[in-house]
């Protein structure tokens, strides 16, 4: 075996990865600027009645779109997670309740729009067909789906060594870059047509870490943020989002 093999990761690494890193769930994306990402998308969501989160964790998307006035579910994978989310959230007002991937579907569940957030980036191509497809079949006609992932992600700046196989592995286990083109191309592929599409930094809103910080220091980190970025204008934006119609 190189020693510059990358490993593979297996459903049962993955559930193990991640039940490690729910201990740390300020380092979730949705923890950090899930309501940033709501805000900045609020525009495609109005009069929207039903709106799921496909992937919701420990639902930090739920809260932020409960808090913002929206209707919405949480599709998560196994029972244990689904318990914990209809738990979480079964008094909060505007909560339509959770389910496993394999049934929401089958139950008749339908939504207007299904955020996708944070996902695309650690799935391989089997992966990602069936994830697109499954969300295809929650959707109502003409449905919304709004994806966000890394943008162009250098994937070797952050790659770690297994002390125990040698093996290289992500960080945060992705295991593919995306472009906006490839994206594109990829829910294209799938029956999606892009409405809207582009690069941004979520971190330049004063909605983002709501959780960490009062919106006065909220509001000076991203005016500093933004004032950064303008000395520093080779940067590429970190984030990458598309708004993507079914049908």
């Amino acid at each position: 075996m190189s020693d510059s093999e990358e490993l593979i990761w297996t459903p049962e690494m993955v559930a193990r990865f991640w039940a490690h890193e729910a201990k740390t769930p300020e380092n979730y994306f949705g923890f950090q600027v899930g309501m940033a990402v709501v805000r900045h998308v609020r525009h495609h969501l109005a009069g929207l009645q039903r709106i799921a989160d496909y992937g919701a964790g420990t639902g930090f998307l739920i809260e932020d779109l409960l808090a913002s006035g929206y209707r919405c579910g949480a599709v998560e994978f196994g029972q244990p997670a689904v318990a914990a989310l209809n738990r979480k959230f079964k008094s909060q007002p505007g909560f339509l309740g959770a389910w496993e991937v394999d049934k929401a579907a089958a139950q008749g569940e339908r939504f207007d729009a299904v955020f996708l957030m944070e996902v695309v980036e650690h799935l391989y191509d089997a992966e990602l067909n069936t994830c697109l497809a499954n969300i295809k079949s929650l959707l109502v006609p003409g449905g919304l789906l709004i994806v966000t992932t890394p943008n162009s992600e250098d994937l070797s700046r952050s790659m770690v060594a297994s002390p125990e196989s040698g093996r290289l592995f992500h960080r945060w286990q992705h295991v593919r870059s995306w472009t906006k083109d490839s994206l594109a191309l990829a829910l294209s592929a799938q029956g999606y047509k892009s409405i809207e599409m582009g690069i941004t930094d979520f971190a330049f809103s004063p909605a983002a870490h709501r959780r960490i910080y009062r919106l006065p220091l909220r509001v000076v980190r991203a005016c500093a943020k933004r004032v950064l970025a303008m000395f520093n204008r080779d940067r590429q934006p970190p984030h990458l989002y598309i708004v993507a119609k079914l049908g």
